[in-house]
């Protein structure tokens, strides 16, 4: 376990990076599609939401239990979260913590 005390920036840019950054790569990976392989737009966009959705779900799994593991409290993980866009709600987290669940919603 690490002892060092992360700020909020540290804990946010954390999940920025790994979270967010990548699903919104995909996402726009996804628009590629329509416009490079003459792919419809609206299947395109389907199709990027639920990948996107996907390795989000996996993803902020995988920041909650880093920040769990370096002692970061729930509700200041909650609070980092939801200005980040990363979680939506206490529950998300709690359901990582508690039951140990990949969250989809």
């Amino acid at each position: 376990m690490n002892n060092k005390n992360f700020s909020d920036y540290d804990i946010s840019l954390r999940g920025q990076l790994f979270v967010n950054l990548p699903v919104t790569v995909i996402i726009i990976t996804a628009f590629g599609l329509s416009m490079f392989f003459d792919v419809n737009f609206k299947i395109a966009l389907l199709v990027g939401m639920v990948l996107g959705w996907i390795y989000w779900s996996f993803s902020v799994k995988r920041w909650i239990q880093w920040a769990t593991k370096n002692d970061v409290d729930i509700d200041r993980l909650v609070k980092i979260g939801k200005r980040g866009l990363l979680v939506w709600s206490k529950n998300t987290v709690e359901t990582v913590t508690k039951h140990n669940k990949t969250p989809f919603i």
